[in-house]
């Protein structure tokens, strides 16, 4: 994106814990984000509440090229600001009961959602099966189609609404124990690569490199490379231009060999790869498991790979050789 089109947006903001949400580090065109307080409202009777209802946060904005939501959030200053898809997902209720299952359809027979980033694909497929339950797939892949990451398992469709919130509240630092956190000033060294500066952090420098201190003693203090420090101090028009920090052009390589599998190439292996286990089938697993049918003849029948097989023989307590030995993949 042109970095003159470049829209201002909230990409991140800070919980009353002390724990970030959003894109705290992400790269933005002016030197400084700015701060504000946007106080959350509560979600109306009879709807299920967001996990920061009411609550009041610290956001940060600026003119960033991030993914732009369609909502805009109004700071309690009176100031309005569209918030980026990531903030805007993990503040909106709607997004939060996104995986909750329909009451309202119960024969419908799937779900299936997908996200699709600069980089990355993230498809979710919901499988509704017997007794309540669901079996639940989520593939990360490029945008090529090379799989990066995978989930699979089941579990019982009321507890998708929680484990939803679960994921969806895990902070991106850690959190801040509450009553230390309301003695203590805030810290100014960073405590893990990336960290976003912090107002504290940039004031320390300020005032400490005006007082002379070097650069060998400012990487310690703050806990930053050197790098970061030299790009930070000409931000603040402090230094000049780190021109020795720029790198060179880099020649062109030749691409990479894909280090994964897509899903058509695993399945022309495994014709049942990433497809959800109906009952008959556990149980004819469960039968030939117990006439003695070994581990591996069992993965060219079922058309899946032996780790699936396996997780699968454990999971309905499979009796037989096959079972014994599905404990190396990992029971």
């Amino acid at each position: 994106m042109n970095e003159g089109l470049a829209v201002v947006l909230i990409y991140a903001f800070r919980d009353a814990r002390g724990a970030w949400y959003g894109d705290p580090d992400a790269a933005i065109h002016d030197g400084r984000p700015a701060r504000g307080v946007l106080t959350l409202p509560r979600t109306a009777a009879g709807e299920d509440p967001g996990l920061f209802d009411g609550q009041r946060v610290e956001v940060l904005y600026a003119a960033c090229d991030l993914e732009a939501s369609q909502t805009s959030y109004r700071l309690d200053d009176g100031r309005s600001f569209v918030a980026t898809w990531h903030v805007h997902e993990v503040l909106s209720p709607a997004y939060q009961r996104a995986f909750t299952a329909p009451a309202a359809a119960p024969d419908a027979a799937a779900v299936r959602l997908e996200i699709t980033s600069s980089h990355r694909r993230y498809s979710l497929q919901a499988d509704i099966l017997a007794e309540g339950r669901v079996g639940v797939t989520v593939v990360v892949r490029t945008s090529d189609g090379v799989i990066h990451g995978e989930l699979t398992g089941e579990v019982d469709a009321r507890d998708l609404n929680e484990l939803g919130r679960l994921i969806a509240s895990a902070p991106l630092a850690p959190a801040v124990n509450s009553t230390s956190a309301a003695t203590s000033p805030a810290p100014v060294k960073a405590t893990r690569p990336g960290q976003a500066w912090t107002a504290e952090a940039l004031s320390y420098l300020e005032e400490h490199y005006r007082a002379g201190m070097g650069l060998e003693q400012l990487t310690e203090k703050l806990g930053r490379s050197e790098k970061s420090i030299r790009w930070k101090l000409n931000g603040l028009k402090l230094a000049p231009y780190p021109g020795d920090l720029v790198p060179d052009p880099r020649l062109p390589v030749e691409p990479e060999a894909p280090k994964a599998y897509t899903v058509d190439a695993k399945r022309q292996l495994h014709p049942n790869a990433y497809k959800p286990w109906e009952p008959e089938d556990e149980q004819r697993l469960a039968e030939r498991c117990a006439q003695g049918v070994p581990l591996s003849e069992l993965s060219r029948e079922f058309g899946r790979n032996e780790g699936a097989v396996a997780s699968r023989l454990l999971k309905i307590q499979a009796e037989g050789p096959a079972a014994d030995d599905a404990w190396e993949y990992g029971g």
